[in-house]
């Protein structure tokens, strides 16, 4: 008779609490303000790259923080490609060690993981948003080519833009269970909670990674909104033990003792 799995552990408040960053095509100096506030508070993070940058590249000398997923572009017109083999091709050119994912705009269906895990090494994905769910945990779902571990997004700065009743105290007191906080490096920067202010900075540059500074300094809000849902976060994490990338949550333990992982 097969032994039943061991349950997952259900974390603490601090424990409980891991960032990821969409990257998104935002500017170089975008990416290493938001990288710059991670070091300094030694806290880690995944970070879901979409596209070559001398800025993604530095995240890779803070290998100790920083884990790098691929952020596949499947929807149309994508500069990533129009077959999934050629977008996963690009996307695993740019981190050729990627085993984690994030789909942008969060597209799923079972054929397109199939053909995820029979072309790439990638095993754990974090496309499933469930907002503010209680009780979240990390899952091993099967499909024809594999398994693949998958953790349910708990909260997204872009969709607290447009929630009707929009929460910015990430940190609050809040049940057990997994609270993956996800971030935009762009949103960051901007500070905005509606999707004005990032429409506004679109229509004076199209083009987002050739974004100066002062552009980001003259629409940034005052005030609680994604920075300082970031900033809480960092604080949690940084009095906890530094928080966990999305490849720890799934079983590398080794580095965290204190820490069980949620699923091995």
């Amino acid at each position: 008779m097969r032994a039943a799995p061991p349950a997952p552990t259900r974390l603490d408040h601090g424990s409980g609490l891991a960032i990821t960053l969409d990257v998104d095509w935002a500017p170089d100096h975008v990416i290493d303000a938001v990288a710059a506030q991670l070091i300094d508070a030694q806290v880690r993070a995944t970070w879901f790259v979409t596209h070559a940058s001398a800025a993604v590249d530095r995240l890779r000398d803070h290998a100790e923080l920083f884990e790098l997923g691929i952020h596949p572009n499947f929807m149309a017109g994508s500069s990533h490609g129009v077959t999934v083999a050629e977008v996963i091709g690009h996307c695993m050119a740019l981190v050729p060690d990627a085993r984690v994912m994030r789909t942008h705009g969060l597209v799923q269906s079972s054929r397109l993981f199939t053909e995820i895990l029979s072309l790439t090494p990638i095993r754990i994905d974090s496309s499933l948003m469930l907002r503010r769910h209680p009780g979240l945990q990390a899952f091993a779902q099967p499909f024809e080519g594999g398994v693949l571990k998958r953790l349910p997004v708990w909260w997204e700065d872009d969709i607290e833009q447009i929630a009707p009743d929009p929460n910015w105290l990430v940190t609050a007191p809040a049940p057990p269970g997994l609270r993956i906080l996800n971030f935009h490096p762009v949103h960051l920067m901007l500070n905005g909670c509606t999707p004005a202010t990032y429409a506004a900075l679109k229509r004076e540059w199209p083009v987002l990674s050739n974004t100066p500074i002062h552009a980001f300094s003259a629409l940034r809000r005052d005030g609680i909104g994604p920075a300082s849902a970031f900033e809480s976060a960092i604080s949690v994490l940084a009095q906890s033990g530094g928080g966990m990338t999305l490849s720890s949550l799934c079983g590398d333990a080794a580095r965290r003792p204190r820490l069980t992982p949620v699923l091995s």
